[in-house]
């Protein structure tokens, strides 16, 4: 490699570890770790190792192996010393380490093509960014790329077995009390034991004496044993063994949670843009490079790994990370096999790289749009809800969603034990995961939930641009519960007839339903004008409660559209600007504030703010195209207005609105597209009672196509609808002189004359007229 080419080398590598870092600093995101922090203060405050649940109470006192302990032992002190930010810069600090040691393998694998380790380790980043998260599987990571580098040096005969030995069980030892994940070290080494034996007993088939003498085999045969026996020093000794089994048996309940979701193999030769892209593309990039060369499947060691790894990236969604880690050294390997004959265009080496880059710097961008990255905590935790539930010293059983339970352990325990938590299926097994479920979806089973474990309190996600949530409703209807606080994410219901009675009354929302976006149960009071005005205050003090919050300022902006007038549009556009200033990136609140500006007819902010709308979501409701439309169709601006328009049909299909034909017929008629204006006004024909004016223009694209006949029926009809209209008068005189029947077009003429115009052109034409009349 040349001066040059190292300078250009060292300037991809400094950018790409760049990225790693901006990567592994995000906002605290990841549900289970509250959870896992806590633990580490219990850890640190009872001096001991948990073996039974503290934090349930439907779990509690129940069997917790808790092989995390020493994760949870480290990072409390971390927090302690430096907050939420020195965890945060810990994750770094393990994801530029293991990046390194992997980038150190692909070197001793790259046969000098430095360009090819920097691309394909790009391609693992893009696979792996979305775990860097404060739980020990981050931890994991750096071991696998530690052991895959050790073990890739014993091959090389770069350090002895017992260089190796020496290495690797202690690193073991600290593994197994940090992640069930140790397992797949143990894998690596007979994966690479395999990979000595099989060659070996190949060559010696005959007698498989020289092959069971072999020294490095013995090595790592001897190796693989002591990690069995190194994974027995942690406080539950054996009974590690049993957590893959627990999940394995756990894998109906496991299908609820989404990183344990399968990734979908129907779309792996599809441009599908999803979370699973990059893996699909790093997989197929592997798959091939086995391919190229028939001596790489001689590598036994990383066809098995490969396998298993893929398998089980595919089986759960949560291994991609752990795929991308151990497979990019081989399949830089494999690539390097290829004798890649580009002299005079060594640049082309690099235009990979430049592409990897921009869609990094996509993401990333993205990440800033949603304020993901920073030292602090992202905004998807129901605090507001929780510090209602801590001002007011609540106390209770409480059935809270499964991705809440590690936060409400961190700021609630002892005062509230959760119900559920994330640590599945270590604590929880899959008949009360069912149970939960099951719960939210059918209201007998949720009713005997609530008598069983005696819950007055309820707090669960909501997603609400998803829908209204059973659980919701039924709580919205029953009178026993009242609403008493809500946040972005979460809806807080309190039972009466409890010792918090009192603080129902003061805090309870008697119209309001946050599970219900669209505040339909709102609309249909339209005319109730005491139950508006209630409504009303009672918005206004959810924005006094909540003025960090999205929705309180959103409904606001629903509830004055209700109205419909300039004045409740024109506070409608204040309430939406409030909402958008607290979460920029919640793409309803520019699709409400866009609508409201149509309304306002002040249609160049409708367009920015529709536009804004469906940047941040591609995938938008199909409305927002059509009023994007309009409001350029209004604007004049109707070669735009035709491609959204056009956009909102193809997505709503058979339930097109009424309107939109005749808008696009409009404007194709505008753009002397007659065919298709035609045919989006035949259209509308047939959804309602034709107008006088859609018959105009019907009549107007038939002339223009000479269709006679047909155009001089449109206007004879539309002439009958509406005999003042100008234009359709002006224009049955032309096509009857077209047609010869002159008496008839003079009629027209002199009738057309005596019209009073409605504009300039009209005026214009009346005195053409009466010339021609002459």
């Amino acid at each position: 490699m040349g001066d040059k080419e190292k300078k250009i080398f060292l300037f991809f590598l400094i950018i790409f570890f760049g990225f790693c870092a901006i990567f592994a600093v995000q906002k605290i995101v990841d549900p289970d770790f509250w959870w896992h922090l806590k633990t580490g203060e219990w850890i640190w405050q009872h001096k001991a190792i948990p073996h039974a649940d503290p934090f349930s109470y439907t779990f509690r006192g129940a069997e917790w192996i808790n092989y995390e302990w020493l994760f949870h032992a480290v990072i409390y002190p971390i927090y302690q010393l430096s907050g939420f930010g020195g965890l945060i810069i810990f994750v770094m600090i393990v994801v530029i380490l293991t990046f390194l040691i992997l980038f150190l393998a692909c070197r001793e694998v790259d046969g000098g093509k430095r360009w090819l380790s920097i691309t394909i380790l790009f391609v693992a980043l893009l696979v792996a960014w979305g775990r860097f998260a404060i739980r020990p599987q981050i931890i994991s990571f750096l071991f696998l790329s530690l052991y895959l580098y050790l073990l890739i040096l014993h091959r090389k005969e770069q350090i002895t077995t017992r260089q190796l030995i020496l290495f690797l069980i202690p690193a073991h030892i600290l593994w197994v009390n940090v992640h069930g994940s140790f397992l797949l070290g143990i894998f690596l080494v007979g994966a690479y034991a395999l990979g000595r034996f099989v060659p070996l007993a190949l060559s010696h088939h005959r007698d498989l004496k020289p092959v069971l003498q072999d020294k490095k085999l013995q090595g790592l045969l001897f190796l693989c044993l002591l990690l069995v026996l190194a994974s027995f020093f942690n406080p539950y000794t054996y009974r590690v063994f049993l957590i893959p089994i627990k999940t394995a048996v756990a894998e109906e309940a496991l299908r609820s949670i989404a990183e344990w979701t399968p990734v979908d193999i129907r779309s792996l030769g599809l441009i599908v843009v999803d979370y699973t892209m990059w893996y699909r593309i790093l997989f197929l990039i592997g798959a091939t490079s086995f391919l190229i060369r028939l001596d790489n499947l001689k590598k036994v060691e990383n066809v098995i790994i490969f396998t298993l790894f893929s398998y089980m990236a595919f089986k759960h969604v949560r291994f991609c990370a752990d795929f991308a880690i151990v497979t990019a050294p081989m399949i830089i390997n494999n690539l390097a096999q290829f004798r890649w004959r580009v002299h005079r265009w060594k640049w082309a080496f690099f235009l990979p790289l430049f592409i990897l880059i921009v869609f990094s710097a996509n993401t990333v961008r993205g990440l800033i749009s949603q304020k993901r990255l920073g030292l602090g905590v992202w905004t998807n935790y129901p605090a507001t809800a929780v510090n209602f539930l801590k001002e007011h010293n609540v106390r209770g059983k409480i059935f809270n969603d499964y991705n809440f339970g590690g936060y409400l352990i961190w700021h609630l325990w002892p005062d509230i034990p959760v119900y559920i938590d994330g640590r599945t299926p270590t604590i929880y097994d899959q008949d009360f995961l069912w149970l939960d479920g099951m719960a939210q979806q059918k209201k007998e089973v949720w009713e005997k939930v609530a008598e069983r474990y005696g819950i007055d309190i309820v707090l669960m996600h909501d997603e609400r641009d998803k829908g209204y949530a059973s659980l919701f409703y039924w709580l919205d209807e029953d009178e026993d519960w009242m609403l008493v606080a809500f946040d972005d994410v979460s809806n807080l219901y309190i039972k009466k007839g409890t010792k918090f009675d009192e603080l129902i009354k003061q805090y309870r929302f008697r119209y309001l339903r946050p599970g219900l976006v669209g505040m339909e149960y709102a609309k249909q009071w339209k005319g109730n004008k005491r139950y508006l005005q209630g409504f009303e205050k009672e918005l206004n003090v959810a924005c006094q409660r909540f003025p960090q919050e999205f929705y309180p300022f959103y409904y606001l902006g629903i509830y004055h559209q209700i109205y419909g007038t300039k004045e409740h549009f024109q506070e409608s556009e204040k309430a939406f600007l409030k909402a958008i200033a607290n979460r920029p990136y919640f793409t309803q609140g520019y699709y409400e504030l866009g609508f409201t500006l149509m309304k306002l007819e002040r249609y160049d902010e409708a367009i920015k703010a529709l536009k804004k709308a469906m940047r941040l979501n591609p995938n938008i409701r199909a409305e927002s195209y059509y009023n994007l439309g309009v409001a350029l169709f209004q604007k004049g601006e109707i070669n735009e207005a035709i491609k959204f328009l056009e956009k909102y049909k193809e997505k709503a299909g058979f339930g097109t609105k009424v309107e939109v034909y005749r808008l696009l017929g409009r404007a194709y008629l505008q753009r002397h597209k007659l065919q298709k204006a035609l045919s989006c006004f035949e259209r509308l024909g047939y959804l309602e009672q034709p107008t006088w004016d859609t018959l105009l223009n019907m009549g107007v694209a038939y002339f223009g196509l000479d269709r006679l006949e047909k155009a001089r029926e449109c206007f004879e009809r539309a002439r009958e609808m509406e005999p003042g209209a100008f234009k359709v008068v002006y224009n049955l005189a032309v096509v009857y002189e077209k047609l010869g029947l002159m008496e008839k077009a003079k009629k027209m003429y002199e009738d057309a004359s005596h019209i009073r115009p409605q504009n300039h052109d009209e005026e214009a034409l009346i005195q053409k007229v009466r010339e021609k009349l002459k």
